[in-house]
């Protein structure tokens, strides 16, 4: 689950990304905002049944319930951020209604982990944007990318975090403004290659988290 939006009183439309038809929203029916939170959190793993409706261009839920039981993702304040944060990036930047599993099953695969990690996450939301980008196809430090926005510093840290297992990566010593700067310019580096404008607010958010 990537985003929720009031449709009406009693309606959201939920916005995914689904195994079989990519970018794809839904509509709920009969459902307030603050109700639907405790399931439809951000990055929120659910197995769906949908129907089409004559009366709107939007499928709608007819059941639903949670793929994963993903507590610490829900209840920690740290991984909640994070979580919001990346939800916030795939919402901005997937925008293909083509299906790609393999790339679905990475974010999910993705979202488990970041549950299950102990101890520090704080350079998770950087390992989850350099991979991000090395599997839409792309490799931050190659030359066709545009100029001037990694220095040979970044790049070494790109590719120490490519390279690492994920308890190495986050064991990586980095302190708040680093992580903030790369952050900030992998962002603008996905937003160069997408050709969209990948505006993340929740980031300053998560910077004060992480701090």
């Amino acid at each position: 689950m990537l985003h929720l939006t009031k449709f009406s009183d009693h309606g959201l439309v939920l916005h995914t990304v689904d195994s079989e038809a990519g970018r794809r929203s839904f509509l709920l029916r009969g459902i307030k905002h603050g109700n639907a939170v405790a399931v439809f959190h951000p990055l929120g793993l659910l197995d769906v049944v949908s129907a089409e409706s004559p009366k709107s261009t939007l499928a709608y839920l007819r059941e639903w319930e949670p793929a994963a039981a993903l507590h610490s993702v829900r209840s920690d304040r740290v991984k909640s951020s994070i979580a919001l944060f990346l939800s916030e990036v795939l919402y901005r930047s997937l925008t293909s209604e083509l299906a790609d599993p393999g790339l679905f099953s990475w974010i999910c695969a993705a979202v488990e982990t970041l549950e299950g990690a102990e101890g520090s996450v704080a350079n998770y939301p950087l390992w989850f944007l350099v991979c991000y980008a090395v599997k839409l196809g792309f490799m931050p430090g190659e030359p066709i990318e545009p100029s001037g926005i990694f220095d040979e510093r970044d790049e070494a840290l790109l590719r120490q975090l490519l390279k690492a297992s994920f308890p190495e990566a986050m064991a990586i010593p980095l302190s708040s403004s680093r992580r903030l700067s790369l952050s900030r310019k992998l962002l603008q580096y996905l937003s160069w290659h997408l050709g969209a404008n990948i505006d993340a607010r929740s980031l300053d958010v998560l910077h004060a988290v992480l701090a």
